[in-house]
């Protein structure tokens, strides 16, 4: 008995093992560029920016969410963004919290390169996580003459099987001014809620194009050649991570809209094409 105890906990050890340096293997790669694996105890700020607040008109989108750090943590190798509310649920008024990282400053990049993450996104009413992109001159000539790309987001919806919490959308935003924006993005539906197990994301950013794809699957495709998009795209980006609650596009959370909300990242990479 001992020695068959043996033999099924080295198998149990093996087995670990093996998915450890699975994952190992995958990041190491000569065209990897840059990546998060999200090990360790707390979010490396060598690489992320917290944004905090309500920002303005809430985020510019009428959003209802509170950005904090304490909703950002670090779990089994995983970042977990965590929207949560007290006991009462209403806008801007300290009852809803979340976070939202960027690599602004730290880490952006521009065509050539394809972005990698391994994702599990939250459900409900009112939620609206997002996996996206903001060119690297936001801060001087704001939005949207600075560019956006969606590489995924979602609007959810009550209850669990809602067909919202199986779409995901991509899309990409421009435009000289608010007044002249302009958007390209398309959706695609999943069997399953995105809640249930984690997918791979990708953007492919190549010169002519983006791409916005799950588990293989394309999700957007935009021809950025043309002389209206070229300058907005064709510069760096830096990444975002976050989840908002309520606001213009999700509308907002009701009573039946389930609290804590946990987005999760395993990891992210960023490839040479």
């Amino acid at each position: 008995m001992t020695y068959y105890l043996f033999l099924f906990s080295f198998a149990l050890i093996s087995c670990n093992n093996s998915e450890n340096n699975l994952k190992e293997e995958n990041k190491v790669d000569s065209n990897l560029l840059w990546s998060e694996e999200f090990v360790g105890d707390n979010i490396d700020l060598e690489k992320w920016n917290f944004e905090l607040g309500y920002g303005s008109n809430g985020w510019g989108n009428d959003e209802w969410q509170k950005y904090t750090k304490s909703n950002a943590t670090i779990e089994d190798d995983n970042l977990i963004i965590t929207a949560k509310k007290n006991e009462n649920l209403g806008s801007r008024d300290g009852s809803i919290t979340s976070s939202r990282i960027t690599t602004q400053g730290k880490y952006e990049f521009g065509p050539g390169v394809r972005v990698e993450a391994k994702i599990k996104l939250p459900w409900g009413q009112g939620i609206w996580p997002a996996f996206w992109a903001l060119g690297n001159d936001f801060s001087t000539i704001g939005w949207p003459a600075c560019g956006e790309i969606d590489i995924l987001e979602m609007v959810g919806g009550n209850p669990m099987s809602h067909v919202n919490n199986k779409t995901l959308v991509g899309t990409c935003h421009w435009g000289p001014d608010w007044n002249n924006r302009a958007s390209y993005g398309n959706s695609l539906v999943l069997t399953n809620p995105l809640s249930d197990d984690f997918h791979i994301y990708e953007l492919i950013f190549h010169n002519d194009y983006i791409e916005m794809k799950v588990d293989n699957q394309r999700i957007n495709l935009m021809d950025i050649k043309n002389s209206s998009v070229y300058s907005y795209f064709h510069k760096k980006f830096f990444l975002i991570a976050n989840i908002a609650v309520g606001g213009n596009w999700p509308g907002a959370p009701n009573n039946d809209t389930m609290f804590p909300q946990k987005m999760y990242i395993d990891y992210i990479r960023v490839y040479k094409l």
